[in-house]
């Protein structure tokens, strides 16, 4: 009886040496401090590979596009939001990516010599208003930019965006332009195309003249 009372004590002094130090670690593990994490961070820039051939956008984009945000992934804004993924063949100047115009000069060239190569080319080059504004408009919804000027309702189908802002510069032309100045680029453009509208009849009459 002796011997099984000794072996109890044994046993139970065991399991408080056990249960004493497992309290021990589970208390220098509550007063440790938490491992170091690390944020994987992209050192090379996502449009390299654009302005490795691009060297004119080789710093990227500046002003407001350039510190944007794409509101549809919470990203930087890079050149592929906007002009798409090339394929590629993109190099040998197949046209796989968005490409942006002034099309209200690039029709205006164009009806002033149809023969002309730069005609051409640009006819080859330039996607449809539709398509080119439907870029923009992935982001820069209609609502706002009607409550911000009603000229962009009246434009928004016949003219590209880029018809009067441009994408790159690190001052965007028409921001806070002012008022007088506004009316002279409407003024300007409306001529413009009054012009090249009176150029393009009278070309017609002398067709049509025996």
């Amino acid at each position: 009886m002796g011997d099984l009372t000794m072996d109890f004590l044994r046993l139970m002094l065991m399991a408080a040496m056990l249960l004493t130090s497992l309290q021990g670690q589970a208390a220098d593990a509550a007063t440790a401090p938490a491992p170091t994490t690390h944020e994987v961070e992209f050192l090379r820039s996502a449009d390299k590979a654009c302005t490795d051939c691009h060297k004119e956008q080789v710093e990227g984009m500046h002003g407001k596009h350039g510190q944007a945000t794409n509101p549809n992934n919470l990203a930087p804004v890079t050149c592929t939001n906007c002009h798409g993924q090339p394929s590629p063949q993109h190099r040998e100047g197949v046209k796989d990516v968005m490409r942006f115009s002034d099309s209200f000069n690039d029709k205006q060239s164009a009806l002033a010599d149809k023969q002309s190569a730069l005609a051409e080319k640009q006819s080859t080059e330039s996607y449809p208003i539709a398509e080119q504004n439907g870029v923009c408009m992935s982001c820069h919804e209609p609502k706002p930019l009607r409550e911000a000027l009603w000229a962009h309702d009246v434009h928004a189908t016949r003219l590209t965006c880029t018809s009067c802002h441009q994408l790159h510069p690190a001052k965007e032309p028409m921001v806070a332009i002012p008022e007088k100045s506004r009316i002279k680029l409407c003024v300007d453009c409306h001529s413009k195309q009054h012009q090249a509208k009176a150029a393009n009849q009278t070309a017609s009459l002398g067709k049509e003249a025996p």
